[in-house]
């Protein structure tokens, strides 16, 4: 919020204007990070995104590092081909700074569903196929 105060010079009565800068750029884009168990990272992994709106924002791999970038809201599908599931393979969501992200909601076309764990990592079954509603 903007105040602008304006007086009249010598008069003892001042206005204050307030001035709504409206409701501003919203949520910022978000990077995170697939890794599998030694920490390595998951590069190559096609992953899809759609908004909100069910618009689709990205269809990518994973790069080297393992990173992929969304907006607040959106749902990212990842095809984990190739990946033998939990527990044989299992892999994590994590940060910038190595901290995995839990509690992110998301459901597996194997039939696993739930939260991702503390520790950023979570169910599925081996070639199976993710969606993270981030």
């Amino acid at each position: 919020m903007t105040l602008f105060f304006a007086g009249c010079g010598g008069s003892h009565h001042d206005d204050v204007i307030i001035v709504d800068p409206g409701p501003g750029p919203g949520p910022g884009l978000t990077t995170l990070f697939l890794v599998d168990i030694n920490g390595f990272s998951a590069g190559g992994v096609h992953y899809t995104c759609v908004d909100p709106d069910g618009i689709l924002v990205d269809d990518a791999l994973t790069p080297g590092n393992g990173e992929f970038s969304f907006y607040p809201g959106d749902r990212c599908t990842f095809d984990f081909i190739g990946y033998g599931g939990t527990p044989v393979d299992p892999l994590y969501i994590i940060d910038d700074i190595g901290a995995g992200k839990g509690d992110i909601p998301y459901n597996c076309l194997g039939g696993d569903a739930g939260m991702t764990y503390y520790n950023g990592s979570f169910d599925y079954l081996p070639d199976d196929s993710c969606t993270f509603y981030l």
